[in-house]
């Protein structure tokens, strides 16, 4: 390549980086008149529960309360040995109902063994919904013997939605544990009453058409004869002017999820709910967890007190609230201090590793922010894998640099010295990132956290290999035409053997 194609062309790629680079990491900042904000790839991150904080609740069974709400009931007590009786404390700071209908606890003071199975099944039902929303990071844990803590992570990819509404959303539909039942007019259908939730409904899945995300409920013979009547009481009552139930309410235990009408039922008397448009699509998947947890499980013995937004409380980061501020400050720290010190070491060469670094952050950079939003969540791991790509990378870099180096010292011509450098250092850098990823693809068998840092794993060292093995050769190919003095360019030396 001539050295003006090969200016041109270093020209050319300088302001792509320049370009991608800014939208990147560009710092955030207000648009001159108007209300927008620029906001950089970095910003759009969903960060876990250590880098971004979090919300977490506690899920206390009718029956059972905690130390503090004990206290400040006894307190108000009109008669104070009466409420003392009518709670036993049990290890740990909970408070157990002795009312004979709760059957929490026996004659002799001690749990159940019927409660206790009860509550462990009604545990592993409420990590099996919190699962199948595919957080990356979420923690349901057993408090105290009988009591759950449910935390989960702040940001939430919502668009339209607060993240705090979303969560308390999640806590109190995943906190039902009554049985799924359809009412009208506040009576349970006559369906129900000699037939089994199973016998109506076949299932319950999630479709999408125009930007509108629906609650598809598929009916079986049986369940469709009771919409075709709710159809006709509904068309009959308008006709004659009357009142009469115009909703067909969904249950579960006995909070209302859903209220189905008329014109939401198709033709074969399905039922396709629209819920939201797409950015509100977890809450919709969310509904439809529950709503099948309610089928397939029936209802538990143990019902939780409900949800509201007073009960769910905000934690911060790990590190506090400068946790973000001092990653970003640490991890650009590193970047520059390893391309300074490749400039400083291989001379003009750094300069290919330089463009190099950079490619890879925006790169991973860009494919964190924008694959698979709401779900492909940041933390210390994604952390650390960027960084054991960022280093690889440089250290490649250095060892090709070295190969060439050696070549040269034989003897060679800078351009034969170039290409016996990357010829005998391809197949190790070859063999070393294919372990990398097949051992991050074997990562991709586990679930939440497991799989999503596998794909964060996959994509450094895609990247990583990607810069190393075509884009760091074609920079320096570039680089290395448009330089006049080539041995300034490797900071190479013939040395002069005089030999008489």
């Amino acid at each position: 390549m001539g050295k003006k194609k090969s200016v041109v062309l270093m020209v050319l790629l300088t302001v792509v980086i320049i370009v991608l680079g800014a939208i990147t990491a560009f710092p955030s900042f207000a648009i001159p008149n108007t209300v927008k904000k620029w906001n950089p790839a970095v910003k759009q991150y969903d960060f876990n529960a250590d880098l971004g904080g979090g919300y977490y609740a506690y899920y206390y069974p009718e029956g059972v309360i905690s130390e503090a709400e004990y206290e400040n009931n006894l307190a108000t007590a009109e008669d104070k040995a009466e409420y003392e009786a009518s709670y036993v404390r049990h290890e740990g700071g909970l408070y157990l109902s002795t009312d004979e209908d709760a059957n929490i606890v026996s004659e002799d003071g001690t749990v159940t063994a019927e409660f206790d199975e009860a509550f462990k099944a009604v545990t592993k039902e409420i990590c099996a919904r919190y699962e199948k929303k595919d957080y990356s990071d979420f923690r349901v844990s057993v408090v105290n013997d009988y009591a759950l803590r449910i935390q989960l992570p702040a940001s939430e990819n919502t668009k339209n939605q607060d993240a705090s509404q979303y969560i308390t959303q999640t806590l109190s539909l995943f906190s039902l544990t009554g049985e799924l039942t359809f009412e009208k007019g506040g009576e349970t259908v006559a369906e129900l009453k000699d037939n089994e939730i199973g016998d109506l409904v076949r299932s319950i899945s999630i479709d999408k058409e125009y930007e509108v995300v629906y609650l598809h409920i598929k009916f079986t013979s049986l369940g469709k004869d009771m919409i075709k009547s709710f159809k006709s009481e509904t068309s009959s009552s308008d006709q004659n002017g009357g009142s009469s139930t115009t909703t067909l309410d969904v249950k579960v235990g006995e909070d209302t999820v859903l209220q189905i009408s008329a014109d939401q039922i198709t033709e074969n008397n399905n039922v396709y709910y629209p819920l939201a448009n797409d950015p509100e699509v977890r809450y919709v998947e969310t509904l439809s967890i529950l709503l099948n947890s309610a089928l397939d499980n029936g209802g538990f013995d143990i019902e939780f007190r409900d949800i509201t937004g007073s009960d769910i409380r905000a934690y911060e980061p790990v590190y506090g609230s400068n946790t973000l501020t001092l990653l970003y400050i640490a991890l650009a720290i590193v970047i520059v201090a390893l391309i300074v010190f490749a400039i400083v070491r291989m001379g003009r060469y750094g300069v290919v590793n330089l463009y190099t670094t950079l490619t890879y952050f925006i790169a991973t950079a860009l494919c964190f922010a924008f694959i698979n939003p709401g779900m492909f969540e940041v933390g210390f791991g994604t952390v650390f894998v960027f960084l054991f790509g960022l280093v690889l990378t440089n250290v490649f870099s250095a060892h090709v640099y070295r190969a060439i180096k050696t070549e040269f010292n034989l003897g060679k011509t800078v351009e034969s010295s170039v290409k016996g450098g990357y010829k005998k250092t391809l197949r190790g850098m070859i063999d070393i990132y294919v372990v990398l990823l097949l051992a991050s693809i074997s990562l991709l068998i586990g679930v939440a956290g497991l799989a999503t840092f596998a794909w964060q794993a996959i994509i450094c060292v895609v990247a990583a290999a990607f810069c190393n093995l075509l884009w760091g050769r074609a920079i320096n190919y570039v680089f290395l035409s448009a330089s006049k003095n080539k041995f300034k360019y490797f900071r190479f030396v013939r040395e002069d053997d005089d030999d008489e």
